[in-house]
């Protein structure tokens, strides 16, 4: 029972470092632009797709990653430069983006499943075997994709921490205005946000492809879990969504455990109404 336990909490504490690290990506936009990307889950989908092009190509996953998450990353900066954009010029352009990014998670989608058909993908596991510690058994797989995880989400708090476009990103999510007036590129901020949203979720589906495979619409999935992770931890709160990320995936390792999968997402909503009545503003958010 105690392994089983620990199996368990080891299961949910990998999926929800990864979770973070997808989450923060639609924490980053949302706090910046103050727009929902309905899009968000497609991206989830491209990097898996992407990589099964390019594994097709016999190449490993180094080379792999040095293409598709720069690809990733282009993807998301033209997202906002020719779609997102040219939509700030209206009055209401945040829910004018909201449908339009809609309407782009619609046709990646029916674009996904006409060049790929219908049926699952799988990508290649990234490292083969178990690791025995104390008696327990640990995949070395799991072990090496929270790692990874945990480095990217590293790397990216730092970068926001220590460098200026880092700065200048906080600084337009704290006082859009206030960072105008000080000569911050807002244009520039918008697609770099949406430019490293699109890296940190593709990558997210690059990581938990060898495991739960590549879908047309498996990104919808992606999409209505990081909502609920950035919705718990603030809106546009980093923090947190990497709290409300770990929480959720324990809960789900957990639920699936006693009363199978089906049950996740409901569980996660219990979760996320039960703390919103008592904190409107979630984990780490703030009013205004």
């Amino acid at each position: 029972m105690v392994r089983e336990l620990i199996d368990v909490l080891i299961s949910g504490i990998t999926n929800g470092s990864v979770y973070a690290m997808m989450a923060i990506g639609m924490a980053l936009v949302y706090g910046v632009t103050k727009v929902f990307n309905f899009a968000y889950g497609s991206f989830f989908s491209m990097g898996g797709y992407l990589a099964f092009v390019f594994f097709g190509l016999k190449l490993g996953y180094l080379p792999v990653l040095l293409v598709v998450l720069p690809a990733l990353f282009f993807a998301g900066m033209a997202t906002e430069r020719f779609i997102v954009r040219p939509l700030r010029k209206r009055a209401d352009w945040e829910m004018t983006a909201v449908m339009v990014t809609l309407g782009l998670a619609l046709f990646l989608d029916n674009l996904y499943q006409a060049v790929f058909g219908p049926f699952v993908k799988s990508l290649p596991i990234l490292f083969t075997g178990n690791l025995n510690v104390s008696g327990f058994t640990l995949s070395i797989q799991d072990i090496s994709i929270f790692f990874v995880a945990i480095a990217i989400m590293v790397a990216f708090i730092l970068f926001l921490g220590r460098t200026r476009m880092g700065m200048a990103v906080e600084a337009v999510a704290q006082d859009m205005v206030g960072a105008e007036i000080v000569g911050i590129p807002k244009d520039l901020v918008f697609g770099f946000a949406f430019a490293i949203s699109a890296v940190l979720v593709g990558f997210g589906g690059i990581l938990l492809a060898p495991k739960y495979f590549v879908s047309p619409l498996g990104g919808w999935n992606i999409l209505v879990k990081a909502w609920v992770i950035t919705a718990l931890g603030g809106m546009g709160s980093i923090r947190g969504s990497l709290y409300a990320a770990f929480i959720l995936g324990i809960v789900e390792a957990f639920v699936g455990w006693q009363f199978g999968f089906t049950w996740t997402l409901f569980a996660w909503f219990a979760v996320l109404l039960s703390t919103l009545i008592v904190r409107p503003q979630g984990l780490f958010g703030t009013w205004g």
